[in-house]
């Protein structure tokens, strides 16, 4: 599928009509400051493929009505298997959906269209299609999820690439069956917790630890419970004053019959302006309906207008019908005899044409013999020049290791500066060297100084452990520096990394030449040679006429072809105008049909003129009647609204009501509390006897050592499920690991682009999981964003290169998904978009025109959508 062309009318922040026209099917580039209106376009295309034209859904359809209001108008051509078609959608008011074919001319319409669209989009030969990738603005790491356009095109050509895909089918089963005897035991989240009888176990353990603890601390306690005792009772006395009490009962009461008498009035106003509110609502629907009634006399005085003048014009389209089928009859006629003379003229050509073909293909064959001797000198020339990533990588951390242990050695040595006094010059000397005036030494072995006249002063540096290890690990690391050097070819780090941006130009000259080689000959130089061979042996049985050239033929056969054109220009014609009345005919009689309907609906519903003047009447006076009711209600709700209290005011005297019966209650219960807990220690005192408590102790301890058993027993079995779950893990991964290499084999070339000798592996849903760059892999969180979304670009191309290659190739539209990507980068990622247009369509939307705007692609532009 390739997309040709985008128009948009009251979509987002398109209120007028917009058009994206001249797509080229290869590496188009929208290229445009921000709120420009890119991700508006991405989610108009979706729209249009994907959602049926009545939909509503508030995140898909409503986002995308203008602020001002509107019903958005989605229309895109594309292509498939060389056919160009085009979708028109509009949403929300007046939906519709219209489908044509532009070669045939052929209409759908409504859910007629969807059910095409469908179909055109999913299937094609017997075999689901995958219609669209994207990238969308601010998701590049999003998983792919192809449930809207077929999923099961994607599986189809991965499993085309693997030799077999039902491995582990038994495993599946006991793996299911494991975790099902598990979920007996344990949930099944990331950190499982107990159920069933094992949680049943683990409970009546922890009942039992329970119940002992308590049974020891009654022993504690009975003595605590008698001085307890002896507290309550003083509390008692003091929360059952006589005089104390009648305060607050008396303070309690006045509050709540101020609150009463406030809120009656406030439920008064509340009823009064229910009461308002029905009339208010009565009197909107009898002025609907007055003007309903309004309506419908005057779409009934239209409608009868309407049949009288369609009448004159159904007539003039059945006497033009009877015409134009005549004429067809003869149009065909002369379309076949030119058709015949023309077929005859075109075996002639082919017989020239496959002469042609022959000299084609020995050209062709010369000029991969070319690439092929070029591909060998960059690959000799790689093979000599060792300078490979790995080494030159750790040369650089092994001079950096050599600088830190230097900086560490000069600040751990003592320093001797020499400041001469006057006349002393030079009398000063270091293995017989003379110092400098001002000169400094940082001596790491033992040094003497000569003074002339004076004698000798040795200075040494102190002695440590860890000066001897960095000594020990300069020479050492001294040492690693030459043998990686050496491996390498070269003497120095910065002759290193020269020798590898040599190889890198050698191995990007070698990824060219190797990509056009395979354009040349893609099945290999031998298969060149044998179709040359063939289109040499068939252009010699070929009968071709020697004394008649191309542009005879070809002059010939475009007379031919003119008159071909015109005849089947007539007859189209004759059948597009004869199809078009047909079509009017039909539509005029279903109008027809429709308004006769309509009109007997309306007559029914609203009477003769007498009967509407009747209830036109009626109507007016009970519109009059519900706003002097309105009017009343107002007045009273006005009356009301004077004697109630504010909300704020009839808050307080609700809080100070509630407050004076709260402290009362709190009183009683504080009272009945107290009582309460002093017949409850009394009891206790009486029910605990010691001997009891330790006897019950003893039998609980019993108890506990049963259910602890019977916990290990669960623990062990859950255990052993958890350690067969894993295995049986371990090897599904490795069968997922298997399924997605027709995926990684296309990503590769890609990935070396932009990543030079790193891998890429998936995770769960054709999610990427990790970068691999030597050893060590690298989780997708630790990356930058640059790096992150420059792998979800690649991925969407590694898929597109496999649907391509299964013939159902898909486009792909990238929204602003490079932002984080420096130059050199962008440069890297174009050259891989660019070979990814050769197999299938890529579509850039970006606001980075200065950086896009030399690195290639068809430039489009958003323009005025030219509506007829």
């Amino acid at each position: 599928m390739k997309i040709r062309a985008i128009r948009l009318k009251e979509v987002g922040r398109f209120r007028e009509p917009v058009a994206l026209e001249g797509l080229t099917g290869g590496l188009d580039v929208l290229a445009g400051p921000n709120e420009l209106g890119k991700s508006t376009i991405l989610k108009a295309v979706k729209l249009a493929l994907f959602e049926q034209h009545k939909s509503k859904k508030t995140k898909t359809v409503e986002v995308l009505r203008p602020y001002s209001g509107g019903a958005p108008v989605v229309e895109v051509d594309f292509e498939i298997d060389g056919k160009l078609w085009r979708i028109r959608k509009q949403f929300l008011a007046h939906a519709s959906a219209e489908l044509k074919d532009l070669q045939s001319g052929d209409i759908w319409r409504g859910s007629d269209a969807e059910s095409e669209l469908l179909n055109l989009l999913s299937r094609s030969a017997g075999t689901e299609r995958f219609a669209l990738l994207w990238v969308d603005q601010g998701e590049p790491l999003k998983a792919l999820d192809p449930t809207v356009t077929g999923h099961g095109a994607l599986n189809a050509a991965i499993e085309a690439q693997v030799e077999a895909v039902a491995d582990g089918g038994s495993a599946r089963i006991v793996q299911a069956k494991v975790k099902e005897d598990l979920a007996a035991f344990v949930t099944s989240h990331s950190s499982p917790r107990p159920t069933g009888a094992y949680k049943a176990a683990l409970d009546e353990r922890e009942n039992l630890e329970r119940e002992c603890q308590a049974a020891r601390e009654r022993l504690a306690s009975a003595q605590a419970r008698l001085d307890r005792l002896a507290v309550i009772r003083v509390r008692a006395t003091q929360f059952s004053d006589p005089v104390e009490t009648a305060t607050q009962v008396a303070a309690a009461k006045a509050a709540r019959v101020a609150f009463d008498e406030a809120r009656t009035a406030r439920d008064k106003c509340q009823h009064v302006e229910q009461a308002r509110q029905v009339q208010d609502e009565r009197l909107v629907a009898l002025m609907a309906a007055h003007e309903s009634l309004e309506g419908r006399i005057t779409d009934l005085a239209k409608l009868e207008d309407a049949v009288r003048r369609d009448t004159p014009v159904m007539e003039e389209m059945t006497r033009r019908v009877v015409d134009l089928e005549a004429y067809a009859v003869k149009c065909r006629r002369r379309r076949d005899e030119i058709k015949s003379t023309l077929d005859a003229v075109e075996r002639d050509r082919r017989a020239l044409e496959l002469a042609e073909r022959a000299k084609r293909a020995a050209e062709r064959l010369q000029a991969a013999r070319v690439l092929a001797d070029e591909r060998k000198v960059l690959t000799d020339g790689i093979a000599n020049n060792r300078a490979e990533e790995g080494l030159v990588a750790a040369a650089r951390r092994e001079a950096a290791s050599l600088a830190t242990i230097e900086a560490r050695l000069s600040a751990a040595s003592p320093q001797v500066s020499i400041a001469y006094a006057q006349g002393a010059k030079s009398k000063i000397r270091v293995d017989g060297r003379v110092l400098k005036d001002g000169e400094t030494l940082n001596p790491r072995q033992p040094i003497a100084l000569e003074i002339e006249g004076v004698g000798i002063v040795t200075v040494a540096p102190g002695q440590s452990d860890s000066l001897d290890a960095d000594q020990a690990d300069l020479v050492a690391h001294e040492k690693e520096l030459r043998a990686l050097l050496t491996r390498a070819g070269v003497v120095s780090v910065d002759e290193a990394e020269k020798r590898l941006g040599e190889r890198r130009v050698l191995e990007g000259g070698l990824v060219e030449v190797s990509a056009r080689l395979r354009t040349l000959a893609p099945d290999g130089l031998e298969y060149l040679e044998r179709a040359h061979g063939e289109a040499a042996a068939d252009a010699g049985r070929s009968e071709c006429m020697s004394q008649v050239t191309q542009d005879d033929l070809k002059a010939r056969g475009q007379a031919l072809a003119h008159e071909l054109a015109e005849a089947e220009g007539q007859l189209a014609e004759a059948v597009r105008e004869h199809d078009q009345i047909d079509k009017e005919q039909a539509r005029m009689s279903a109008r027809a049909e429709e308004r006769g309907e309509r009109i007997a609906s309306l007559s029914l519903s609203i009477g003769n003129e007498a009967a509407r003047r009747l209830k036109m009447e009626k109507m007016t006076a009970a519109v009059a009647e519900a706003e002097s009711g309105l009017y009343a209600a107002v007045r009273d709700l006005a009356a009301w609204r004077e004697k109630a209290p504010e909300d704020a005011r009839l808050g307080e005297m609700k809080l100070a009501a509630d407050r004076a019966e709260g402290a009362l209650a709190d009183a009683e219960r504080d009272l009945v509390e107290v009582r309460r807990t002093e017949a409850g220690i009394e009891g206790e005192l009486k029910a605990d006897r010691a001997d009891d408590v330790a006897a019950c102790l003893a039998e609980l301890e019993d108890k506990l050592a049963l259910a602890a058993t019977r916990v290990q027993n669960f623990t062990d079995e859950i255990c052993a499920l958890q350690l067969l779950d894993r295995e049986l893990s371990s090897a599904a991964n490795e069968i997922r690991e298997r399924f997605a290499k027709p995926v990684l084999d296309r990503l590769a070339p890609y990935i070396s682009l932009v990543f030079p000798e790193a891998a890429l592996n998936f995770g769960d849903g054709f999610a990427p999981k990790e970068l691999r760059r030597g050893s060590d892999p690298e989780a997708l969180a630790s990356l930058s964003d640059g790096t992150r979304e420059q792998l979800a670009v690649l991925v969407r191309l590694g898929f597109g290169r496999l649907l391509a290659e299964t013939d159902s190739p898909a486009p792909l539209i990238l929204d602003d998904a490079l932002v984080y990507s420096d130059d050199q980068r962008i440069e890297h990622m174009f050259a891989a978009l660019k070979r990814a247009a050769q197999s299938h369509q890529v579509l850039v939307l970006t606001c980075r025109e200065r950086t896009f705007a030399g690195l290639g692609g068809h430039r489009i532009a958003i323009s005025a959508w030219q509506t007829s």
